[in-house]
């Protein structure tokens, strides 16, 4: 979009004497997010970003009105038949370069979110709903290619539509959450409903290693917030240890195995991560044969 695009488009969700528009870079790796930019509006700062997928429905459905831990929705506004949210900008860092303070944080705005939309019915059907989800991941199973990973990932399936539900946001990974002066915020809403309640804690913890390029996060801080999780959630809703540390173990080897059914799917050689995921997914699916759970 032109500047002149991005102010009449602004002016309508905020009006202002004046503004500037920044490109929004990744801090993950210093490229430019597409249709995010960073506003400047009579010293005031915000973010404007385009719209993808459920995202404005979340806000709309979830985040009205506002939650801790979600950017406040200022503003909505339509150009080029596309919908675009004017939102709160949090000043703070993401989970890459994992702490406990940033996870403790994290852990505890995700134990009040999920508790504020805990077997809620009546968004059930927004955003990503529990029907579409499902569709998605059952297809991954066909990529699997091996008859161990395939009896596990059944098990799983099978824990997907019984486990109860709540709001989750299907892509937390570690960039998607910022902590600001203790206050942790769940940003990129695009795949968020209400789905199993171990979906958004898996997806946070599975993929962070001591010595992580992409998400630093040591085994001692991954098994402090699944007990963190627990003791702050799951326990206050009745739910056993034991059931907890059997659905958290089988929603980590889903995680695993997302990488098992990219690789297969689109041609291991273009994959880089494919190997390593299979090893691991392979060695989880072992422990689950065992009746292992992870890190309880």
């Amino acid at each position: 979009m032109t500047e002149e695009a991005l102010r009449a488009l602004t002016e309508r969700m905020a009006p202002a004497a004046a503004y500037s528009f920044t490109p929004r870079p990744r801090e993950e790796d210093g490229s430019v997010y597409e249709g995010v930019w960073d506003v400047t509006a009579d010293g005031a700062r915000y973010i404007l970003k385009r719209a993808k997928e459920r995202e404005a429905e979340a806000y709309r459905t979830f985040f009205t009105p506002p939650r801790s831990y979600a950017p406040a929705l200022l503003g909505r506004g339509e150009w080029g038949g596309e919908e675009y949210l004017l939102l709160e900008y949090i000043a703070g860092e993401n989970l890459q370069r994992c702490t406990r303070g940033k996870l403790d944080a994290a852990i505890g705005a995700l134990a009040l979110m999920q508790s504020d939309f805990w077997q809620t019915a009546s968004t059930a059907e927004a955003g990503l709903n529990f029907a579409e989800s499902f569709s998605q991941r059952k297809k991954r199973r066909d990529f699997l290619a091996s008859s161990l990973l395939e009896k596990h990932y059944d098990e799983y399936l099978g824990l997907y539509e019984r486990l109860p539900r709540t709001l989750c946001h299907d892509d937390l990974l570690p960039f998607n959450v910022i902590v600001s002066a203790g206050r942790a915020v769940f940003i990129d809403w695009e795949a968020g409903g209400i789905l199993p309640y171990p979906a958004s804690l898996a997806r946070l913890v599975a993929h962070g290693r001591s010595h992580g390029n992409l998400f630093r996060m040591t085994p001692g801080q991954r098994a402090y917030a699944v007990g963190r999780y627990y003791s702050g959630f799951a326990a206050r809703h009745g739910i056993a240890r034991a059931d907890y540390g059997r659905a958290l173990s089988y929603f980590l080897f889903s995680e695993l195995c997302e990488w098992v059914f990219v690789g297969n799917r689109s041609g291991k050689e273009k994959c880089p991560y494919y190997a390593r995921y299979f090893r691991a997914a392979n060695k989880m699916a072992r422990m689950l044969e065992k009746g292992a759970s992870v890190f309880i």
